[in-house]
């Protein structure tokens, strides 16, 4: 049983933990004046798969799918894109982008387009799977629309329980459990804009590009309209001025410091399941790892 701390309850057999993400008092004791993203860290990244652990487990996965299915005389199809994923120590908290463009340089440049190196590689063309192939790779795993059961043999082979898929998440450790950091990552992010603290940087925010001719409410506003293939001068002119603003009311440094808050209190709730989850997802990586090396794990 998970227990919480403070003056809650502890959990009850109904409930998992993670289930109750509000943090209705976190409050930050002091907040930075923050000039880049560059030296942001949130408390949840530490229970976050950095990008190229993420690249690192997919291409184990697929290495040992791709063993299981040749014996059973398939080619499964692996690329080696796993090597140069986009922002390899970046994780889901997308400090790069989570706040919106931060950067006068990348603004000035781009405007509020990605820059080009931080877009991901097209993917790989596959070709589809044939039925027979299909079977082997799922197995008994159950498919929409699907009738009748599964084969449990192919060409006098024994196919594996949830198929080649399942054989290889099986070998790596029966799959991440990731859903509670990356909800409290969510969580927190979502319970932000409602506090005091924020809505009044926001506020600060509107009223400095009001100056300029902007009638923003928030900075998310500017993201949400449609981006053309390339930047616009006058998209780059109000992202130059978004960045501005940002840096004279201070509301990256005040918007980390509450979120901050908000996921210290919800990892203190939760540790003990967040600590199972670093645990599990390390043993993982060395697995994913021993497989990239060796080509097999014990």
């Amino acid at each position: 049983m998970i227990t919480v701390s403070g003056c809650s309850s502890p959990t009850t057999p109904e409930q998992r933990p993670g289930d109750n993400l509000a943090a209705p008092h976190a409050s930050p004791t002091s907040t930075s004046s923050l000039s880049s993203t560059a030296s942001i860290s949130l408390p949840i990244e530490d229970y976050l798969l950095k990008n190229d652990e993420h690249s690192q487990i997919l291409y184990a996965s697929k290495f040992l799918v791709r063993q299981c299915m040749a014996r059973f005389g398939f080619d499964y199809a692996v690329d080696a894109s796993w090597k140069s994923p986009v922002d390899p120590k970046g994780d889901a908290a997308n400090m790069v982008r989570r706040y919106g463009v931060f950067d006068t340089e990348t603004a000035a440049r781009y405007g509020y387009h990605p820059a080009p190196d931080m877009m991901p590689a097209a993917p790989v063309g596959t070709q589809p799977m044939s039925d027979a192939e299909s079977s082997v790779f799922l197995g008994d795993t159950p498919r929409p629309g699907s009738t009748g059961s599964a084969p449990k043999s192919y060409k006098g082979q024994k196919i594996p329980s949830h198929g080649c898929s399942g054989e290889a998440e099986r070998k790596l450790g029966n799959g991440l459990q990731e859903r509670l950091p990356e909800d409290i990552n969510d969580a927190s992010y979502q319970q932000s804009m409602s506090k005091p603290q924020v809505t009044a940087a926001f506020q600060a925010w509107s009223t400095c590009m009001k100056k300029h001719g902007y009638t923003f409410r928030t900075p998310l506003e500017p993201l949400r309209d449609q981006l053309p293939d390339s930047p616009s001068a006058a998209e780059i002119k109000t992202a130059k001025t978004d960045v501005a603003c940002k840096h004279k009311t201070n509301l990256i440094g005040t918007w980390v410091a509450v979120e901050s808050a908000i996921q210290k209190e919800l990892i203190e709730r939760n540790q003990e399941a967040l600590t199972q989850v670093h645990v599990t997802a390390q043993k993982t990586i060395e697995r994913s790892a021993k497989v990239i090396a060796e080509g097999s794990v014990s």
